[in-house]
């Protein structure tokens, strides 16, 4: 049976894919640093880039203090930059205390300016905000600064001939246009591909260019070389200089036309043994078509595995396992995982179960060989793994006396093997591939060879080859003892090979054992007994783009998130593994290794989430979102709506009530909000409008809302200070009253609508606070200290809704103490904070600039009308 996804021929499907225009990242001019070329020309002094208070995110913004038109220039030499290409400049300025300053925009080329325009016409409200930080859009296509063609340098000049006070630059990208749609994932069943009947996955990666793996089914005769399937025998990815490379399989050693991806065990007692290690292309079994979705797919491979050789008896057991192949539009790299069943374990005649510690067994799994350069005929250069230490050999190509470094820190397990050497004819060079771990060492043991009473290869680290061989008879370790094999049984010492068989390992007792040596200097000892589960992510690409290491830089990043929800929920635990019931707490919470996504639970299929990136860049974040039922998304992220199949790209996995989706986007920094809400049933009614929520007395809040056609009750939700929204209560009415509230609290609530069809999604929250304020602000009536205090009070109960401090103000109102501008900026920075950490509007201000500005009333109206 053949299915294409996106209803086309497989022919036309790869055509329109290759012609396609691949998706075009951001350019970041500034972020901490200046990046991707950009160099500072600013003139005129008043500026500093590394700034450390106040930023958008990260560690730095840039500060300047405009005189006499002085300006912040970034400049970028070579290459010039197209508005064709990136059309829309994106930053955040803050005000600092004053705010209002006027800065004028002008782009260069080659020292000539092509265009410029007044910054304010871009700046929603129409200047610059004190105490806030506010995103500035430069749409190149419309308005002042419409204009088509290259620049080489933006500068933000001060547009006045006297000083002005200090403001703040923060974030500064280049977007491109939205991009054309990607083409959704295309999946093929049932198609022949090297004489194997296969499934086979094409999916567009992170530069927009198309991927395809081949699975080979396992439950059929044996193929080519002998092989039963169950693994990947073919993959192909775009190159550089246009050209597909296209990995296969091989012809030689024993594991052959076996491909990539099936498992490998050996027994540490070999006592009678016929085969302690079989390779499990050669045993048939089952396979399952878990997801296909419209970017997103997993494909589930199971087998029953020999272990002929355990503690006596030796009896000849099987061990089912689980394998599942993940595919994903906006990743470079399939993901594997599996589970050994070791609990599971039968006697082929009376299905014993194997009791624990019956088995003493490491896993080299996943394993196999594939031309990783098209071919397969050129000498392997290098070889590298990291455990606790990476491990790199120096000297090419690799054998056994090659020279090696295992003296770096490591802390995610990896291994990969290349071909060095820039592309040349036929493009049989500048190829590498590698496993990466989607955890820890710590978090999951991986990496064989720490017998420590046989080979122990953990005095060789922190060393190099300098300081003495690896064995007793050659420069590199002991060549039975590498921690992953890799294709160490292949070289000799002055031998090279071409096989670049590749394999994953482990410790012995690593599957049977209660309890098993961990030998690595940080776990003592760890469970191998009842399952076992790990993922890692399967890398082909050119050795120059250094894949693997991006990889694991990725899985290292992910290592200092914090995930945090106001709408929804994170989720903390989940299955262990592929195929489990039992699970595990999420390490960091709201990670699920298994399938390296982000995990969190909708509510009222919305989610309103924040995603904070301690470290690094985390670059197209899968996602995936629980208890979700609505159809097609709507996702924004900072507040900019994302375009589907473009910004993002999603699939509804309804038989799990799971929406998966790829972000198209790098995140850094602490502030990363993003929100989804998902389509109601077609006949459900409409969200409810207009919510207002206002506080009555001290212990009541009164709410009210445009009632949505159709709606037969309504649900409302509250949420308090340190809580997520729950269920306050339900109405027939477009109104509710909560007397539960206490005095001197803020809340926001939300409402939804409800009828037989289905019910709607949430209502854009409103605020409420319980300090009922002294007088009206009428005309005539003077602003007094109990109006600075009541709202100073107000503040500081939103701010602690919105998690933040409490704000420190000047002064203590009283009698005595005159109401003063700064009193109104404290207040004016304190509450934008607050609104801001809560996903709430920040309208402009009555008089932004308050330099020689007398207090009105309409300043503690606006503020009053912002806590509620």
């Amino acid at each position: 049976m053949h299915v294409c996804r996106t209803q086309l021929g497989r022919g036309l499907f790869i055509f329109l894919l290759l012609a396609a225009t691949s998706l075009q990242a951001q350019l970041t001019v500034y972020d901490d640093a200046l990046q991707n070329g950009y160099l500072d020309y600013s003139y005129g002094g008043g500026d500093d880039f590394v700034n450390p208070a106040p930023v958008h995110s990260g560690t730095y913004s840039i500060a300047f203090t405009g005189n006499n038109f002085n300006a912040l220039s970034f400049a970028r030499p070579a290459p010039d930059v197209s508005s064709g290409d990136y059309g829309t400049i994106r930053f955040w300025v803050h005000g600092g205390a004053a705010g209002g300053q006027q800065l004028r925009i002008y782009l260069q080329l080659d020292d000539v300016v092509v265009v410029s325009g007044e910054l304010d016409s871009y700046i929603d409200g129409g200047a610059i905000v004190a105490g806030t930080w506010t995103e500035v859009t430069v749409d190149l296509a419309e308005g002042p600064l419409a204009y088509a063609g290259s620049f080489d340098r933006i500068d933000l000049q001060s547009d006045a001939g006297g000083a002005q006070p200090v403001l703040y630059i923060d974030d500064i990208v280049l977007q491109p246009d939205t991009p054309d749609p990607v083409a959704t994932m295309e999946i093929e069943q049932s198609v022949t591909v090297a004489s194997m009947l296969s499934d086979r996955f094409t999916w567009r990666d992170s530069n927009g260019e198309p991927r395809v793996a081949v699975l080979a089914h396992n439950n059929v005769g044996a193929g080519p070389g002998g092989t039963r399937g169950g693994a990947m025998r073919e993959f192909r990815y775009q190159l550089p200089n246009g050209a597909t490379r296209i990995a296969s399989v091989t012809t030689y050693g024993n594991a052959g036309y076996g491909g990539f991806g099936y498992v490998v065990s050996h027994a540490s007692d070999l006592t009678g043994c016929s085969n302690d290690s079989p390779l499990g292309e050669g045993i048939a079994g089952t396979f399952e078509r878990i997801f296909e979705g419209r970017h997103h797919a997993i494909f589930r491979f199971r087998q029953n595995y020999p272990r002929n050789c355990s503690s006596p008896p030796d009896i000849a057991r099987k061990m089912p396992i689980t394998i599942d192949w993940m595919f994903s539009t906006g990743h470079d790299h399939p993901l594997w995982t599996i589970t050994w069943h070791v609990d599971e374990t039968f006697a082929t005649a009376d299905n014993t179960i194997a009791p624990v510690n019956t088995l003493f067994d490491d896993a080299r799994a996943p394993y196999g060989e594939f031309n990783i350069d098209g071919d397969g005929f050129t000498a392997i250069d290098g070889v590298a793994w990291g455990d606790r230490y990476k491990f790199t050999s120096t000297t090419a190509p690799v054998t056994l006396n090659s020279a090696w470094t295992w003296n770096v820190a490591n802390s995610v397990p990896y291994v990969k093997l290349w071909l060095n050497a820039p592309l040349a004819a036929g493009n049989k060079k500048d190829a590498t591939m590698g496993l990466v771990q989607t955890q820890t060492m710590t978090q999951q043991d991986a990496g064989g060879g720490r017998n420590p009473n046989y080979h122990d290869l953990t005095p060789l680290w922190g060393t190099t080859s300098a300081d003495g061989p690896g064995s007793d008879n050659y420069l590199m370790p002991w060549q039975g003892e590498w921690p992953y094999q890799a294709n160490a049984f292949n070289l000799g010492p002055a031998t090279s090979s071409n096989n670049a068989r590749l394999t994953w390992g482990t410790q012995w007792g690593f599957l049977g054992q209660s309890s098993y040596v961990v030998n690595d200097g940080v776990v003592a000892n760890a469970p191998g007994y009842p399952k076992k589960s790990y993922s890692t992510y399967v890398v082909m690409g050119t050795h120059s783009s250094s894949p693997v290491e991006a990889q694991v830089e990725q899985v290292e990043t992910i290592q200092t998130l914090t995930l945090s929800a106001t709408t929804g929920s994170v989720v903390t635990s989940g299955p262990a593994g592929a195929e489990r019931a039992d699970t595990v707490t999420y390490d960091p919470p709201g990670y699920n290794h298994v399938y390296g996504a982000l995990a969190f639970e909708a509510d009222g299929n919305a989610l309103a989430a924040n995603i904070a990136v301690g470290a690094g860049t985390l670059a197209n974040p899968l996602l995936i979102l629980g208890n979700y039922t609505g159809g097609d998304p709507v996702v924004t992220l900072g507040g900019i709506t994302l375009v589907a199949d473009a910004d993002y790209f999603a699939s509804l996995r309804a038989p799990a009530s799971e929406l998966w989706l790829t972000l198209n986007r790098d995140l850094t920094g602490a502030v990363n909000a993003l929100t989804i809400a998902g389509e109601a049933p077609p006949d459900a009614p409409p969200i409810p409008a207009g919510l207002i929520a206002a506080a009555t007395t001290t212990t009541q809040v009164d709410l009210n809302w445009t009632a949505s056609a159709g709606a037969d009750s309504y649900e409302i939700d509250r949420r308090g200070p340190g809580e997520a929204f729950a269920l306050l209560g339900t109405s027939v009415a477009n109104s509710y009253s909560d007397p539960t509230a206490i005095a001197g609290t803020s809340y926001l609530y939300q409402v939804r609508a409800v009828n037989g069809a289905g019910t709607s999604g949430n209502s854009t929250p409103d605020l409420a606070t319980t300090v009922i304020f002294t007088d009206t602000l009428v005309t005539g009536l003077k602003v007094k200290a109990v109006h600075l205090s009541q709202l100073r009070t107000a503040a500081n109960a939103v701010r602690l809704l919105a998690d933040l401090g409490a704000a420190a103000f000047t002064d203590v109102p009283g009698p005595t103490i005159r109401i003063k501008i700064l009193h109104v900026t404290e207040l004016r920075t304190a509450i934008n904070a607050a609104r801001t950490a809560l996903g709430l509007t920040t309208p402009a201000f009555t008089d932004a600039t308050l330099t020689g500005v007398k207090v009105k009333r309409v300043h503690f109206q606006e503020m009053r009308d912002r806590v509620h």
